[in-house]
């Protein structure tokens, strides 16, 4: 038992070493993010009444989020290429030792990506008080709002480890064959057109979800992608492809 714990932590470090610079490019994109949402901002409202109008520019994170969320399934996929198994195969234990390992990689980036994203918010305060003159007004924040904080940021950890799950199935099945590049193309044009989408987007998502299932639903997507994607993958490394 104590040879496995070693062989993971040691196999765990190499992984996370191996993948430190992934962690600048996603505090670069988040930069730019925060670039381009402090002067644009994610949302506008406006109200009038005979001589005078007023126009409110909504500041947040959402947009840094979308952007931090395309670059944790990137982290998925790129876990599972055979370029970077080679480079760690002779620290490698056994299969199982590799797929846990890669899950608690995946679960490090991904609490990384929600301490910087909801940090990023404050970084956009800063920045619209300090190089614009707009009028600010405080939102929900750590200090008036800590459950709401905490909340949010529970829930863009659950996001976050769904997709990079959802990245790290895909990975593994575009080393069975790069013809499920295809497959996926037209899965996701299809399911965004389809009624499937409207339900799992409203009940879920956008109109107030309730967390425990919004917690469930998410958890069970990530177990059934990480499950299988382990499942194939121990088999392409007992086959050596």
């Amino acid at each position: 038992m104590s040879l496995t714990t070693n062989a993971m932590k040691a196999h765990l470090k190499l992984k996370l070493h191996a993948h430190a610079n992934m962690l600048v490019y996603l505090i670069v994109l988040q930069i730019m993010g925060v670039v381009l949402f402090a002067f644009s901002g994610s949302g506008q409202m406006g109200k009038g009444a005979e001589n005078v109008s007023l126009e409110f520019i909504i500041y947040s994170p959402a947009g840094i989020f979308m952007l931090s969320i395309l670059w944790i399934f990137y982290v998925g996929v790129t876990l599972t290429r055979k370029g970077v198994r080679k480079e760690i195969i002779p620290f490698l234990g056994s299969p199982r030792v590799n797929s846990i390992t890669d899950i608690i990689t995946l679960i490090y980036m991904g609490a990384f990506l929600t301490f910087t994203v909801m940090l990023s918010n404050y970084f956009i305060y800063s920045v619209v008080v300090l190089f614009t003159d707009k009028k600010f007004a405080e939102g929900m924040t750590i200090f008036n709002e800590p459950k709401v904080f905490f909340i949010n940021a529970l829930a863009v950890f659950i996001v976050s480890i769904t997709t990079a799950a959802i990245g790290y199935f895909v990975g593994t099945l575009l080393q069975i064959s790069k013809i499920f590049i295809v497959v996926f193309i037209v899965l996701f044009f299809t399911y965004n057109g389809s009624k499937l989408s409207m339900f799992i987007s409203n009940y879920f998502y956008e109109q107030y979800p309730n967390f425990v299932s919004f917690t469930v639903f998410n958890s069970a997507i990530a177990i059934f992608c990480f499950f299988i994607a382990n499942a194939i993958g121990s088999r392409m490394e007992v086959k050596g492809t």
